[in-house]
């Protein structure tokens, strides 16, 4: 058999697969779409958004993991939640090369399968429909004086204790 075209067609199939998820998650309405962790770096330096002392940061939805590569690189327990399973390697591929990985983990999840209770910062740039079916489990799992950053959107009869931006911030009571 010739090695190099199987190589080829495992490729191909692969991105068929890739493909194939990228048009569920945008009918799922979970669609992959970065954001830039510059922003919110330069207001936690700049003291504007201020963090609880000894981070357990969980990235909600976490995509290609930069938010969970950001965190861990501030020293921070960092762990990300990504349904996608493409981007779940792809992100631990990343914490691999970035030599991230005894200080940070992405889990290929559902994240009402989650427990939060061991973090005390979760970001999310989620659609506002996934806000709200995982807004109770955040805020009672979670404990007293915790923070939900969220990028754009708003959990539904919700106000934030603090926007600033594009991010909502809140805090569990």
């Amino acid at each position: 058999m010739n090695l190099p075209l199987i190589g080829l067609l495992v490729c191909q199939i692969l991105l068929v697969v890739f493909a194939i998820f990228l048009i569920v998650s945008w009918i799922n309405q979970t669609p992959f779409y970065p954001s830039s962790v510059r922003k919110l770096d330069k207001l936690i330096k700049d003291g504007e958004i201020k963090l609880p002392n000894d981070v357990r940061f969980v990235d909600i939805g976490s995509g290609d993991g930069r938010f969970v590569v950001w965190a861990a690189r501030q020293g921070y327990s960092a762990h990300g939640l990504e349904y996608n399973p493409f981007l779940t390697l792809y992100s631990k591929l990343r914490l691999l090369v970035g030599g991230l990985l005894g200080k940070a983990k992405v889990y290929n999840k559902n994240f009402n399968k989650h427990d939060f209770s061991d973090y005390n910062v979760a970001y999310m740039y989620i659609f506002s429909e996934h806000m709200d079916k995982i807004r109770e489990k955040l805020f009672s799992e979670m404990k007293p004086g915790s923070m939900v950053i969220s990028n754009t959107f708003k959990f539904k009869d919700l106000e934030p204790d603090q926007v600033i931006g594009k991010f909502n911030i809140y805090r569990v009571k």
